[in-house]
């Protein structure tokens, strides 16, 4: 009888690496182009300024507000609403203090529309030196 699969002289089956490193690297070429496509690339691409700090005027300590990420407003170290902050800033008006520069400091991932609003207010009430405080570089 005649054996199908003759056994060589020190011969052993092999298992060919190379066909299965292919297959896995073209595996991992298609998976980045499929999380490639996933990906919206609607952005605008910025080079984003840099502030530098300018020294403030001496004349007088500037009023701080602070807008926190929850969108809670802080006027000096006090936490206040929107309307206690008009009432606030409308009694320093009537002393005499819309020449006062206000500092508004916002976190970084506060929304922009209270930094407007904010600002808004400010200067409906006559306050018109405004800055807003950046980190330096």
């Amino acid at each position: 009888m005649k054996r199908l699969f003759p056994e060589e002289s020190g011969s052993r089956a092999r298992i060919e690496i190379i066909p299965m490193i292919d297959i896995m690297f073209f595996l991992l070429v298609v998976f980045i182009f499929i999380s490639l496509s996933l990906i919206k690339l609607e952005g605008v691409s910025l080079e984003l300024p840099t502030a530098s700090s300018s020294p403030i005027s001496a004349r007088e300590k500037p009023l701080d507000i602070s807008i926190r990420k929850d969108g809670s407003l802080y006027f000096g170290q006090e936490k206040v609403t929107r309307s206690e902050l008009k009432n606030q800033l409308e009694a320093l008006s009537k002393g005499g203090s819309p020449k006062r520069q206000l500092i508004i400091s916002g976190d970084r991932s506060s929304r922009l529309q209270t930094l407007v609003d904010v600002m808004t207010l400010c200067q409906s009430l006559g306050y018109a030196d405004l800055s807003v405080r950046t980190q330096s570089p």
